[in-house]
């Protein structure tokens, strides 16, 4: 199993299925997690994997004492300045 190079606990990884992200993820089923993992994507929890019982999974961020040494900050790409014709 891999673990955190930070902190050192067992993770598992998953790709979010919004952004083609990989995210890790504590290992096994939490009570409290708001995240569901289909297929090794994960997304938001939601009344469906609520219906279809889907395990519910924590990202490892939210628990690893280092986790802001991992995030990076999204920046959109920039924009080519338009064009105009006079």
């Amino acid at each position: 199993m891999p673990t955190c190079r930070s902190c050192g606990h067992d993770i598992d990884w998953a790709t979010m299925e919004a952004s083609g992200r990989p995210i890790p993820l504590d290992p096994g089923p939490v009570d409290n997690g708001n995240l569901a993992v289909v297929n090794g994507k994960a997304h938001a929890y939601t009344a469906e994997d609520e219906k279809l019982h889907r395990e519910r999974r924590r990202s490892h961020f939210a628990t690893c004492e280092f986790a802001d040494q991992h995030r990076t900050r999204f920046v959109p790409p920039r924009r080519k300045p338009s064009q105009r014709s006079e």
